[in-house]
């Protein structure tokens, strides 16, 4: 998060950056409520290990958690007159991830104590800091990186706000997936992880480049948020189809 924040040329209020991580610790409520929803209708429909698998990794976790991390974004950061500028997107999209993954975090830091004590612990939180937190803040960045253009841009904004849902579940549901899969290395993990570390180098670089051009915000419209949704959970149903054939 210090990174992140580091990298806006005209830092956010701490206040309100607090207030994101806050919000992004609270979508845990609506996610367990509807969890156990998500796995009773999930019962009847697998047929294979790998469908199984990809249901729990893509709508269990991924889907749910980086859903309510979106509506953060755009029912309150949006809304703020300090969300001005692009790097603001990323920014809040980190400072929401990441207060899910501290809660996620401390859970299961909390229960490796309980259950196996202080060692695992602690081996837990550093293997975790290394891959489920730096995951989650891959997401919140490419989250931002694409509500950038959705908000900011000039063409493509319903497009781009799809994909300000749709890539960040992928990429979270294809780390779980791997996580999940016996067949798959976990080392897949963190090539996932690193592809990504690179990535979002270059998207903090450009914006640092670009960071002088005159920007207009443009709020999207509720038709357009549900349509972001719909598509993602479609696209998402469509793999989850090739998956279970």
């Amino acid at each position: 998060m210090y990174y992140v924040y580091k990298k806006d040329s005209f830092p956010e209020p701490p206040r309100i950056v607090f207030i994101t991580i806050f919000l992004g610790i609270s979508t845990i409520f609506p996610i367990s409520l509807l969890i156990p929803l998500v796995e009773e209708i999930g019962k009847n429909y697998h047929h294979t290990v790998a469908a199984e698998n990809f249901y729990q990794s893509f709508f269990r976790a991924a889907f749910l958690e980086e859903l309510f991390k979106f509506f953060v974004l755009v029912f309150y950061c949006l809304h703020l007159d300090e969300f001005d500028e692009p790097m603001d997107a990323v920014v809040y999209g980190v400072a929401a991830s990441l207060g899910f993954a501290l809660y996620e975090n401390w859970e299961y830091v909390v229960s490796a104590l309980n259950n196996k004590g202080y060692d695992e612990a602690v081996f837990v939180a550093i293997i975790r800091s290394l891959s489920a937190v730096l995951l989650h803040a891959l997401a919140g960045v490419m989250m931002g990186f694409f509500l950038i253009d959705a908000v900011f841009g000039k063409n493509n904004h319903k497009l781009n706000l799809i994909l300000a849902l749709l890539f960040p579940v992928c990429l979270h549901g294809f780390y779980d997936y791997i996580l999940f899969s016996e067949n798959i290395s976990s080392w897949w993990i963190y090539v996932l992880i690193i592809g990504f570390l690179i990535r979002s180098r270059f998207i903090f670089k450009n914006l640092k480049e670009n960071i002088n051009q005159k920007q207009i915000k443009r709020m999207p419209q509720p038709s357009e948020i549900v349509l972001s949704i719909g598509a993602t959970f479609v696209g998402v149903i469509f793999i989850y189809t090739i998956i279970n054939a």
